[in-house]
Order: structure tokens, then sequence, then C-alpha cells
């Protein structure tokens, strides 16, 4: 094929070099679009009085229990990995609160984990309590397929400057 004259490929020059700005502005307001996604989820998720529990979001906790070893990510997932290297069983996605208590924070509920052989889909139930530190101080499996963890954190703790003040009569 015999080249362009001057013009031409001048114009298919600047057409190749408009298409690839497009591309990259188009890849650029994708990766923003996302992250506006993700804001907004994040604004919405109820995390406790004051906010307290969103330091928590995106991290994940382990605690080791015989040949397993329990993984929970507040407001994400709950996992159980063999220490054996057979992989990772999911035991539960976040549902949310589920505390029939009057602290609404105290219980989180995972379902729809990964199915039970003979049974049904695996969940975990995260009673939460106050402690020092955040860890996942212990995992059961109280039922099949339905597993029982229990979190503490600095989070869950009463903060008195918050607490409602009391009447006193005179």
């Amino acid at each position: 094929m015999p080249p362009y004259d001057e013009e031409t490929q001048k114009a298919i020059n600047e057409a190749e070099a408009a298409r690839k700005e497009y591309d990259e502005l188009d890849i650029k307001i994708s990766g923003l679009d996302s992250q506006i996604r993700e804001a907004e989820s994040f604004i919405e998720q109820d995390f406790g009085p004051d906010h307290a529990w969103a330091t928590l979001k995106g991290k994940c906790f382990e605690l080791t229990e015989k040949q397993y070893t329990y993984k929970y990510c507040p407001f994400d997932r709950t996992i159980q990995k063999d220490k054996n290297g057979y992989g990772e069983t999911g035991l539960g996605n976040w549902k949310g609160w589920s505390s029939d208590t009057s602290n609404k924070y105290s219980k989180q509920r995972y379902e729809n984990g990964q199915q039970c052989w003979n049974g049904p889909q695996r969940s975990t139930d995260v009673e939460i309590q106050c402690g020092e530190e955040s860890e996942l101080v212990e995992a059961t499996e109280p039922a099949k397929c339905e597993y029982r963890f229990v979190f503490r954190t600095p989070a869950a703790c009463n903060d008195p400057d918050h607490e409602e003040p009391q009447h006193v009569e005179l």
C-alpha cells in the first residue's frame, strides 16, 4: 500500500493520538467512578455510634484453633483456612448487625458462605465484646456449618463521654 500524502498522514496521526488520549481518560474516569461507588458505600455503611467501627473496615484478624486458622474481616467476610494448605473455606459474607439486645452493635451476622457437604451454606455469628485491643479470641462450630466467633475491640467499649447523663433527684 502506498504511503499517504503528508496531509492525510497528519490527520491519521492526530486521530490515533486523540483515540489514545480518549482511551486513557476513559480508564481514569472508570477508576474514579469505582472510587466514588466505594466512598458512597463506605458512607452508607453503619459503623456504629460515632463511626467507631470505621477503622476496622478493610482489616482482618486471625485466630488459630487446632488444625484451622479462622479469619474475620469486619464488614466483609469470615474464612476458615486449613493449616495443612488445603485452601480456604468461606464461612459467610457480611449481612449486617444482628443483635436482639439493647446494644444493637453487640453481634454481627455473616451469611451465604460455602455450601456444606449434605448441609446448608455456612454462616457465622460474631459476638462483639469490649477489649483493649482488636483481636479474634474465639472460633467455634456449635452446630453443623454454623460458626461463632468472639471478637474484642475498643470500638465496643462504652465511651463515658457519650453516655446519657443520669438525672439525680435532690
